[in-house]
């Protein structure tokens, strides 16, 4: 299996331990009109860290303070991080957004993977 990182993307979890998932556009690649989290390609060069901040702040227009590196899932590198500013406002990628906990998400329909990610980023707060 090929491990070479390609995309990267960031739990963004909020005062309350909720996580912010996006409902990806219908014109989306991969998994349209499923909540995901924020992230995308890297670009050359690009360290992982910098595009999954990156695309976070193209996504969400929330900046990312202090990510910490989380897990590697194939070629996408996770991290996350409680700390962010900005005010949040989705791109053309996105149709919506929310804050959930990890209870409320299982009343989305969420990208594979995106539950246990985001229990393991909650965990690694506590």
């Amino acid at each position: 299996m090929d491990t070479t990182l390609k995309a990267a993307m960031m739990v963004v979890l909020n005062k309350e331990n909720k996580a912010l998932i996006l409902k990806r556009a219908l014109i989306s690649g991969w998994m349209p009109e499923k909540w995901g989290l924020p992230g995308g390609h890297i670009e050359e060069g690009e360290a992982p860290e910098a595009g999954a901040v990156r695309e976070t702040l193209e996504e969400t227009n929330l900046v990312i303070h202090s990510p910490k590196e989380l897990l590697q899932l194939g070629q996408v590198m996770v991290y996350y991080s409680d700390s962010f500013s900005g005010e949040m406002e989705i791109d053309f990628e996105h149709t919506d957004w929310a804050w959930a906990s990890y209870g409320e998400l299982d009343d989305y329909d969420v990208t594979p993977n995106l539950k246990d990610t985001v229990k393991l980023a909650l965990d690694k707060l506590r």
